[in-house]
């Protein structure tokens, strides 16, 4: 898979969770917090299987935390890591 720059990956979280998850005239942007939008964790749960396929990518349990699921630019940062790892 071809490398993805932490904003195309930030513009994907957002597009997903404004069109699958937030109420019509609600939309996020990256740096939203997802809690604060009213992203539950049922919802967080649904973005980070959209991840899995879109990306590949799986978050361990020990890494959903703050810092790194805060907002979709939280958690597009950690993504690019892992990629750039992989």
């Amino acid at each position: 898979m071809a490398a993805r720059t932490v904003s195309e990956i930030a513009d994907l979280l957002v597009a997903f969770v404004n069109r699958e998850i937030m109420a019509p005239g609600h939309a996020i942007g990256p740096d939203d917090r997802f809690d604060a939008a009213g992203v539950d964790s049922m919802a967080l749960l649904k973005v980070l299987l959209h991840v899995e396929q879109q990306l590949g990518v799986t978050v361990p349990d020990e890494d959903l935390v703050d810092g790194t699921v805060a907002s979709a630019a939280t958690l597009a940062r950690y993504l690019a890591g892992r990629l750039a790892a992989a």
